[in-house]
């Protein structure tokens, strides 16, 4: 007999189902925002803000506090005090993790028995367990919002979406992809960079990739990949040439670094990760965006690991000396030299790629 699929609990949702549709005797004791990304969390914020104080003046209606700074005495005398010219008082607690300590739960416990009726409380956390006495009373009384990407491959529809319905742009398929390779899943930066595209492109309908590459990488997205081969291949003179590129754009050494170091960190961890696992799992275990798979695995097949490990740490060491000399080029054309002949007698001949790549 087949087993039938657990049914989704209900304490627990997306935020897209939180935006969409309110759960039963909304607004709710107690909110739980799970997440770190900075998009997705004021999202959810706004949304509560809505259910609990509706249009009334934020000033009278909402305490908002962080997690460190927040005293239980204040938090539940707030939570007590009859709201002025609003239906409820919101306090809210950005970054509560600290708030939540050994010696919080207990109170929150006994708050939550007889939880203020004029009251709502919500906790931003980047960390929840459901499984503990106040995680199961929350999902008895509350609820928990996701705030987290948790497909990641959906990320460049959902970007052409608000290119639409925000900005009445079309943001190619190609040009959404770039974006997320370049700037990750961070929808906050990724809407500020539709923005900015939006007004670059002026009274075109369409943003491509061109415009991501002139605006948002300024070239160097492109740039960064072509070094990375030149160093895979050993080859300094053309190295060296990609670098002018960055300086003739007046960046400075702790810039030229601060672009290659993600770059090479994230190929140590998929080199180290591949040594026990294939290369698509390796790039999905390190993050990697799906537009960028081809050319991870490109590079990741030019380097053994020996060669990355030094050639991250040659990184580090130029970090440190950027720092404090941000204007000496002889100190990058140095790094060049040094990336390109790390761990040289160990060199994978870029050419031949390496064996399961």
């Amino acid at each position: 007999m087949a087993r039938r699929s657990p049914k989704p609990d209900a304490t627990v949702k997306r935020l897209s189902d939180f935006a969409a549709k309110k759960s039963p005797g909304e607004p709710l004791p107690i909110y739980v925002f799970r997440g770190t990304d900075p998009y997705l969390l004021d999202k959810a914020r706004q949304i509560a803000r809505e259910r609990v104080i509706g249009d009334a003046e934020p000033g009278l209606a909402l305490l908002e506090l962080r997690g460190a700074d927040a005293g239980l005495a204040d938090v539940f005398d707030a939570l007590r005090t009859l709201p002025f010219l609003a239906p409820r008082r919101l306090v809210l607690i950005r970054e509560a993790d600290p708030f939540i300590n050994e010696g919080s739960r207990d109170a929150l416990l006994k708050y939550l028995d007889a939880p203020s009726p004029t009251g709502v409380l919500c906790l931003e956390v980047a960390a929840w367990n459901g499984a503990t006495k106040l995680g199961k009373r929350v999902t008895e009384v509350g609820l928990v919002v996701h705030c987290e990407v948790d497909k990641p491959y959906k990320i460049p529809g959902w970007l052409r979406s608000e290119a639409r319905k925000r900005f009445g742009k079309d943001l190619t398929p190609a040009a959404a992809s770039m974006l997320q390779e370049y700037l990750g899943n961070d929808f906050a930066a990724l809407t500020h960079a539709v923005e900015v595209l939006t007004l670059y492109v002026g009274d075109a309908t369409a943003i491509d990739t061109p415009e991501v590459d002139a605006l948002v990488a300024r070239g160097h997205h492109e740039r960064v990949w072509d070094l990375c081969d030149a160093v895979a291949a050993r080859q300094v003179p053309r190295a060296l040439t990609l670098l002018d590129a960055f300086w003739t754009e007046g960046m400075q050494a702790p810039q030229i670094v601060g672009l290659l170091r993600p770059t090479f960190r994230q190929l140590v961890r998929v080199r180290s990760y591949a040594a026990r696992m294939s290369i698509d799992a390796a790039m999905d275990r390190a993050k990697v965006p799906r537009p960028a798979f081809d050319r991870v695995r490109r590079a990741a097949a030019a380097f053994t690991e020996a060669n990355l490990a030094d050639a991250y740490q040659a990184l580090v060491d130029a970090d440190l000396e950027a720092k404090t000399t941000p204007n000496d080029r002889l100190a990058m054309e140095a790094l060049v030299h040094r990336l390109c002949n790390a761990s040289a007698a160990q060199w994978t001949v870029a050419t031949h790629g390496a064996a399961g790549f």
